[in-house]
């Protein structure tokens, strides 16, 4: 159980406690999920996760961020239609 004080957790309520694995940096066969991130790719391709490039499933959610990414792509094309016409 993890009480207020411990770190990663802030608790609501008065007396709130919560129960929460805490392992550390120790990984075994008792773990049932273990959520890791690619941060340096190896010599060799691990095949089906880094030969493979996926697409971002979604775009952006915001107004300004999708006015912004036309803008930029406005920008570009006319940037290379005045480089093509010399």
């Amino acid at each position: 159980m993890i009480n207020k004080g411990h770190s990663c957790y802030r608790p609501r309520r008065t007396g709130e406690r919560k129960r929460k694995s805490v392992r550390g940096c120790f990984v075994d066969a008792n773990l049932s999920v273990l959520n890791l991130v690619i941060v340096k790719k190896g010599e060799k391709d691990i095949p089906g996760l880094t030969d493979t490039t996926v697409p971002s499933r979604l775009g952006p959610k915001r107004y300004y961020l999708i006015f912004f990414l036309r803008l930029i792509y406005s920008f570009r094309r006319e940037r290379v239609c005045a480089w093509e016409r010399g």
